[in-house]
């Protein structure tokens, strides 16, 4: 199952590699802030979409780094699709779906232990053009990591993406 995860993210990453090198056309790059309902702890992310030439579809993905503990580290990682509903140059309305990755370790003392959990992701999201680039807001529900007592989370978050290619 492990090989499966990680050829699905290999696979991807290529994929949009190739595409990227294609025709480079609407990359925008951003960071913001998380927070998750069941965790109850702020992340800070850093992400990157490519929106598709002639399709109504975006995709990318984000990395968030969380320390909700002293000795508990996070890093969760999502490769999301972007169903783009409305995308004019004022606002743009979207609904998401994706795999979401979960890196959690543990350290006492000497001792430390990690662990990788993946789910699936499903929610929606809005930008809106503030000048030096757009602000966004979204939420998501993730669902099927294999943690144990974890019944899925909402996931809030929000922060500003820019454009670096036309």
């Amino acid at each position: 199952m492990r090989k499966l995860k990680y050829t699905l993210l290999l696979s991807l990453g290529l994929f949009l590699i190739s595409t990227i090198s294609v025709k480079a056309q609407s990359i925008s790059v951003g960071g913001g802030v998380g927070y998750g309902s069941k965790s109850e702890d702020f992340n800070f992310q850093v992400n990157a979409y490519y929106k598709l030439p002639s399709l109504p579809l975006r995709i990318g993905g984000d990395v968030g780094y969380s320390k909700p503990e002293d000795n508990l580290t996070q890093i969760d990682g999502n490769a999301n699709v972007h169903l783009m509903l409305v995308d004019s140059e004022a606002v743009s309305l979207y609904g998401l779906t994706g795999l979401n990755v979960l890196y959690a370790k543990v350290s006492v003392g000497d001792i430390s232990e990690s662990e990788t959990y993946t789910g699936l992701n499903a929610g929606g999201g809005a930008e809106v053009n503030i000048g030096v680039g757009r602000a966004f807001g979204e939420v998501k529900y993730i669902i099927g990591r294999d943690i144990p007592n974890d019944d899925g989370q909402v996931v809030i978050g929000a922060g500003i993406r820019v454009n670096i290619s036309n």
